[in-house]
């Protein structure tokens, strides 16, 4: 499936946000007086005055004279700003309208007020230090009393009430792993205990009671909980929708929560998922007490510092109760001119849907464009599918079309938004085009000449097809090396096909099939080879003789027999260790005959080769040629000759001692070697009577054989001669014997 998705463009200005940095070098506490048009925010120890921006964070201006301003509450007709002043031992009003101070009430020495909450008609705020706390109120008359709850509190206790004027007054602070919790209805300037607890609240930062105040909602930096706290007993009674996260959480009038970590999310007290959500630059964190709503809930202020708690940033979520609506688009693919589609359009939202309800609620409408409509036509109603997990949580519409059978497609799609979901509109282009299905072919791999041969095909569409466009084949081969048409085949409603031919010519014979695509897909091509098969020919090469002597020039002829339409051949010459070179090449003679020379230095390979032709295979044939080495032979020291028949004998005398025999190999190799024989005649046949086998020659080709003379009988016929053995790897020449030398030895000396 093809998928899109986008956030519609209405998107980007419902959920704008801004960031404004506040000229304050710390952040405490602060109050939105949306019917004055107002923020306040405090600084805390070391600042001198209140801050008062307008509802946009713009025209800064100090409320002097408010030395280290903590917790502000606002009166419950607003006309006065409560401002702790914990280091003056006192609480500020301070008019709403004329941002001066009107009244200031002092609480008693060393009782540093610093939480303010209103609640009942009454002023009520936390005080105490380190080890001991209280809870104090200021009354219409501007009377202040003291220890308003009986219990004990190991600090200045942190007090919060609903968003909208009410009875409900809770109150924590931390100790140790745990903080201590009380809830109380305030009515007439008293305080009454409804519940007492220590919650697993390790890292408290702030609190809130949820409107109309039947919850308490504790959000933690390291261990945050989804858990709501029942405020008649404090016990946990179901959670938000998600978990309260970080150092600040605040209540909407209506109830909707806002929540931050490293930025601010806001989401339904119940349900699941959430509203909005932003985060704050990489170096900045939630502020604890740093959430605000506007009272008609068109904005959430959320203050952000830097790790050491300075540098205060002020960021507005508006429309913070309406959750972005996301479009995911998806239709099969690919989508071919002409084809039927289905266009299906799932909504997505961080806000899950609420009980009871199966599609997002709104209404939804898709414009098509192409080339027909190019200014768009509303679709009939999509055909709408309740929410089916995981698939669509929301929903999904459906419109069924054809694709045009030219141009583009697009649809757009319109979400109208409804209740706390927000418009959206994304355009989703969807591709149309000329796809190309696959080919397959089957051929046999080989054939005869002058046989027939059927080549099939399968053309497979990626997706139900229209019959449409035909199969061309071209056909190469070697009367033809560039190819040409041999016709067209029609192509069956399943896609198959089927080419039929009699080659003539052999060797391979390429088909290659082309299908056009018509006027719906792209063209695809496909080829098969066949090698039809060829005449073997008459070939053969020969020389003037086996064997040669080094600088003899070789005759060597090739010979052609019966072809169709070529009569070259090419002779190859490779000498032993050397490579192969053309000879000679060209067309054999009227007796199919082509000749050639070549002065042989070693052993030598003869080869000619046929290209082949449209009816005879290529073929090469070879034939070898020996170098044979010349050997030269002397005996030393013979003292005369004499002629015995008709061989002459080498005359030696015992006399001597040692009868000496040389021989030299010309052209010789390192590792040849050489073996000498030595025979006696008697009872009428020769008779080899010793032999000295394969001994190396010197680097000049001499081999010198010595034998001593008392080993040979008196008068008695001799005779000796050498076998010379080129390496056994890479012989350059053949082996040679060289000719008989006869010798005889006579006892004594001469005379």
């Amino acid at each position: 499936m093809g998928l899109t998705t986008g956030i519609g463009p209405g998107a980007v200005d419902t959920y704008a946000a801004s960031d404004v940095p506040l000229p304050i070098a710390h952040f405490s506490h602060m109050v939105v007086d949306e019917p004055h048009g107002h923020l306040f925010i405090s600084g805390g120890a070391g600042t001198d005055g209140i801050l008062t921006t307008d509802l946009d964070g713009g025209n800064p201006r100090m409320i002097s004279g408010e030395p280290g301003a903590t917790g502000l509450a606002l009166s419950d007709d607003g006309s006065a700003l409560y401002a702790a002043l914990p280091d003056q031992d006192a609480i500020a009003a301070i008019s709403t309208e004329k941002l001066t101070e009107s009244a200031r009430y002092g609480t008693g020495a060393n009782t540093h007020p610093d939480s303010l909450a209103v609640a009942g008609s009454t002023l009520w705020f936390g005080y105490g230090t380190a080890g001991v706390g209280g809870i104090g109120s200021v009354d219409g008359s501007g009377t202040v009393t003291l220890r308003q709850d009986s219990g004990s509190w190991a600090a200045a206790p942190m007090l919060a009430t609903t968003p909208t004027p009410s009875g409900v007054l809770a109150a924590a602070v931390q100790t140790g792993d745990t903080s201590a919790f009380v809830t109380y209805r305030a009515e007439g300037g008293a305080l009454t205990r409804q519940a007492a607890k220590a919650l697993p609240v390790p890292h408290l930062s702030d609190f809130a009671v949820t409107a109309d105040g039947p919850h308490l909602a504790v959000p933690s930096f390291q261990d945050a909980t989804a858990n709501r706290y029942r405020t008649s007993d404090l016990a946990v009674d179901g959670q938000f929708a998600t978990g309260v996260y970080g150092k600040a959480v605040a209540v909407a009038p209506d109830g909707t929560m806002a929540g931050g970590d490293r930025g601010v999310v806001t989401f339904p007290e119940t349900g699941e998922g959430y509203y909005t959500e932003y985060s704050y630059a990489p170096e900045l964190n939630s502020a604890a007490h740093g959430l605000a709503w506007a009272p008609d809930e068109s904005r959430v202020y959320g203050i952000a510092v830097d790790a050491a708690g300075g540098t205060p940033t002020l960021h507005i979520s508006r429309n913070p109760e309406i959750a972005p609506v996301t479009l995911h688009g998806s239709w099969t693919t690919p989508l071919a001119p002409g084809e039927a589609y289905s266009f299906v359009v799932s909504p997505d939202s961080s806000l899950s849907l609420s009980g009871g309800e199966s599609m997002i609620p709104g209404t939804v409408r898709i414009t098509r464009y192409d080339d027909t409509d190019p200014d768009g036509v509303l679709v009939p109603p999509p055909t709408a599918t309740p929410a089916k997990g995981p698939v669509s949580f929301f929903g999904s519409y459906r419109v069924d079309g054809t694709a045009p059978l030219t141009g583009q497609l697009s649809l757009r799609v319109d979400y109208s938004g409804s209740g706390h979901y927000g418009p959206a509109s994304r355009p989703f282009d969807i591709p149309v085009a000329k796809y190309a299905p696959t080919m397959a072919l089957a051929a046999p791999s080989s054939a005869g000449r002058a046989a027939p041969l059927t080549v099939t095909g399968h053309l497979t569409w990626p997706h139900a097809h229209v019959t449409t466009g035909a199969v061309d084949v071209v056909k190469t081969d070697l009367a033809h090396p560039s190819g040409y048409s041999v016709g067209t085949v029609p192509v069956a409603a399943d896609g198959s096909f089927a080419f039929h031919d009699t080659p003539q010519v052999g060797g391979a014979n390429t088909y290659a099939f082309t299908y056009d695509g018509g006027t719906s897909y792209l063209p695809v091509t496909a080829s098969a080879k066949v090698q039809v098969s060829r005449a073997t020919p008459t070939l053969s090469v020969a020389t003037d003789a086996k064997s040669y002597h080094s600088g003899a020039t070789a005759k060597v002829t090739a010979h052609l027999g019966t072809t169709y339409n070529s009569r070259s051949v090419t002779l190859y010459v490779q000498p032993a260790g050397k490579p192969r070179t053309q000879l000679k090449s060209g067309k054999v003679d009227a007796q199919g005959n082509l000749v050639a020379y070549y002065k042989i230095t070693r052993n030598t390979v003869f080869s000619t080769a046929f290209a082949g032709d449209y009816r005879y295979a290529p073929r090469t044939v070879t034939t070898s040629a020996t170098l044979t080495p010349t050997v030269r032979t002397e005996m030393q020291w013979p003292l005369s000759t004499t002629r015995i028949g008709s061989t002459t004998y080498q005359v030696f005398y015992k006399s001597e001692v040692n009868m000496s025999f040389n021989l030299q190999v010309t052209p010789h190799q390192s590792g040849g070697c050489m073996s000498v024989y030595v025979e006696h005649y008697y009872s009428g046949a020769w008779h080899q009577v010793t032999s000295q086998s394969c001994v190396p020659l010197y680097s000049d080709g001499w081999y010198g054989y010595g034998r001593a003379l008392k080993l040979f009988a008196s008068n008695d016929h001799y005779r000796i001669r050498g076998h010379y053995t080129p390496p056994a790897k890479g012989a350059q020449t053949g082996s040679v014997w060289s000719q008989w030398t006869h010798l005889t030895v006579r006892p004594g000396s001469p005379s």
